[in-house]
């Protein structure tokens, strides 16, 4: 800051300071303290002192919603709405064109009929063709029963047969006139070796029969992987069919949020589309609560530090006049969302009554800014949204408590905190010429104001007079702005 600006500065600093302690002993009633070295004194009175931190913000509505679609790329055919047009939660503001979707929508339907009917057909012809596999098997196994069966009974006829020409010929040959070489004999002998030679063609016929049907029956039933086979068909036309109708849901809640509709009641405050445009995502309009507004401000990095939520503000703004509105902090932002570069003081609130004071910010170089939002305890019907706004965040508040002016306060080496009380005030006020008799009483310091402190110690009492030295009177101009600070109060 340059040297002339700051000069400027403190010099109204401190006429403001001399106004302020001119309005307070007119205020005591116009009493004229006695001097001893060009000290005075001041009665402890009840004040109402006040600390905060200085903001400006804006009105801003609590309920707020920047209306959208999901339904992108098509245009606006009906717009309900338009600005400053008061809307009911529900209600439907705008129109977006559902041809396409709609056509794609009907597509999407037989395209979901025709996959759940190929999943059914591919089924039946599963079924169909087990069940004309399973049909041959069956007649395979029946015919090579029969074979077994006829092989069988083949072999025992043949068996049987084979021990009758035996037999024959066993008594063919007990005759003694016969011989196995006779005509007769040789005949037998060549039948039995027939039906040998067909009995042992009978019984491997009767194995191998019996083998393949053992083979036949042995194999396992290709149900099971018939049952892989259709698990594995179905799953592909369920992933099909399931791709398909997610697809259609899709599109179906393309459809229904082509009907725009606010989810909150309030005012139209912004309608940025409008009839025939093409809809690519973004705000269709902006809805605001204007029946329940509050404060959004901005407070530098020096100052939200001892913001918190729940602390009473005082708000004014242009249109409520010279009334003033309360509220509470309800919000403080844990990071800060811009940053701002200044080099100019401000002084601001510098004049008022009981709690009012100056708050003086010496800013330089860049400050990072934290989002404050700010409650209305009544709402305004003067307040309209982006109306700019005044606000004293109070940090600390001390009501109707007894209190010195600052200068009284005076400080030990040791850090302790005393002032000097006035023990023959009356003798003083009978003649002037009487210089002042003094007691030091230590004293625990509350609230500070801009110019009042509140203390609280033994001999303490409304109307008691304190000193305040002539090498203090209202304090340099760097100790006042260190002592102002962020603080506004009396």
């Amino acid at each position: 800051m340059g040297k002339n600006k700051k000069r400027i500065i403190y010099t109204i600093v401190s006429c403001l300071i001399i106004v302020a302690m001119l309005a307070t002993v007119t205020a005591c009633g116009g009493n004229t303290p006695a001097e001893e070295d060009d000290g005075a004194v001041e009665p402890i009175t009840r004040e109402n002192i006040v600390t905060s931190i200085a903001a400006t913000g804006v009105v801003d509505s609590t309920d707020m919603e920047d209306v959208v679609s999901g339904t992108v790329g098509t245009k606006v055919t009906k717009l309900y709405v338009k600005e400053g047009e008061t809307v009911s939660p529900g209600q439907v503001v705008a129109q977006l064109d559902t041809t396409a979707l709609q056509q794609q929508y009907a597509e999407m339907q037989k395209s979901i009929a025709d996959a759940k009917a190929d999943k059914i057909k591919s089924n039946q012809d599963i079924d169909k063709a087990l069940s004309e596999s399973q049909r041959e098997r069956d007649e395979e196994i029946n015919e090579l029963r029969q074979e077994v069966s006829n092989a069988q009974a083949e072999t025992f006829f043949t068996a049987v047969e084979l021990d009758k020409q035996r037999n024959k010929y066993a008594q063919y040959l007990q005759d003694p006139e016969h011989s196995e070489w006779d005509e007769e004999a040789i005949e037998m002998e060549s039948n039995i070796s027939n039906l040998e030679i067909s009995l042992q063609i009978s019984q491997y016929k009767a194995r191998a029969y019996q083998e393949a049907l053992d083979e036949s029956l042995n194999v396992e039933d290709n149900g099971e992987s018939v049952g892989e086979l259709r698990a594995g068909l179905n799953d592909a036309s369920d992933s099909t069919i399931n791709a398909l109708q997610d697809a259609s849901k899709e599109l179906q809640r393309s459809i229904s949020e082509a009907t725009v509709r606010t989810t909150i009641g309030g005012v139209v405050t912004s309608l940025p589309v409008k009839v025939g445009d093409t809809y690519l995502g973004g705000t269709i309009c902006t809805v605001e609560n204007v029946g329940s507004m509050l404060v959004d401000a901005e407070v530098s990095e020096y100052d939200v530090p001892d913001i918190a939520p729940g602390m009473k503000v005082r708000i004014k703004t242009d249109a409520t006049r010279n009334q003033e509105l309360s509220g509470v902090v309800t919000f403080v932002a844990p990071r800060a969302n811009s940053t701002t570069s200044a080099n100019n003081s401000a002084l601001a609130g510098l004049v008022g009554g009981a709690g009012a004071g100056s708050t003086i910010t010496n800013a330089v170089g860049s400050s990072a800014m934290y989002r404050v939002k700010v409650s209305l305890d009544e709402q305004n019907p003067r307040l309209r949204l982006g109306m700019n706004a005044k606000l004293s965040i109070i940090t600390s508040e001390a009501t109707n408590t007894l209190a010195v002016p600052y200068e009284a306060v005076q400080e030990e080496e040791d850090g302790r905190k005393y002032v000097e009380l006035i023990t023959n005030m009356e003798k003083v006020e009978d003649d002037y010429s009487i210089p002042y008799e003094k007691e030091k009483v230590y004293v625990d310091q509350g609230v500070v104001g801009t110019y009042y402190i509140e203390v609280h110690g033994t001999g303490i009492k409304e109307g008691a007079y304190v000193y305040i030295p002539a090498d203090t009177g209202s304090g340099s101009v760097d100790e006042i702005m260190k002592r102002l600070g962020a603080n506004t109060g009396v």
